[in-house]
């Protein structure tokens, strides 16, 4: 997921187009220099008429919630724990305003200071996105959560 050619200087093009199913899209990230200080990237569909979000990962320093928040956030959303090798974190599907379903991973540092967080707009056909966020989440966590900045 993570190999040449990238986009935000992190995420292999290649993967986007099969997790999102995004084929002629645009992406957008910030403070990008290999995971250091990367803050976000979003992917979304190039269109004129209206813009379809695939893809959106985010770190957070500090994190915006503390474990009470995040541990609500699990239940409402029914969220299941990431495997040890993962976690901290959990992994679920949530609607958003326009009813469309998002799979989305957040994981955090022990401390709870630091989240990464990866959402990816259902549609790509035949995928299952909550397993595509999972990885790209297993594989950005060594570059954006465990490093420190």
């Amino acid at each position: 997921m993570i190999a040449a050619p990238r986009e935000c200087d992190l995420i292999s093009a290649n993967a986007i187009k099969i997790a999102t199913g995004l084929n002629d899209y645009k992406a957008f990230g910030t403070k990008m220099d290999m995971g250091r200080s990367f803050e976000s990237c979003t992917v979304s569909e190039k269109s004129d008429t209206k813009e379809t979000q695939g893809l959106l990962i985010e770190v957070f320093d500090p994190s915006p919630n503390d474990a009470e928040d995040l541990e609500n956030t699990k239940l409402s959303t029914r969220g299941k724990d990431l495997s040890d090798e993962l976690g901290p974190g959990f992994a679920a599907r949530r609607k958003n305003a326009q009813d469309e379903t998002i799979a989305f991973v957040y994981g955090w540092t022990p401390d709870y200071k630091r989240l990464l967080t990866v959402n990816i707009m259902e549609g790509a056909p035949g995928r299952d996105s909550l397993a595509d966020a999972t990885e790209f989440f297993r594989q950005l966590k060594p570059l954006l959560l465990d490093k420190s900045r």
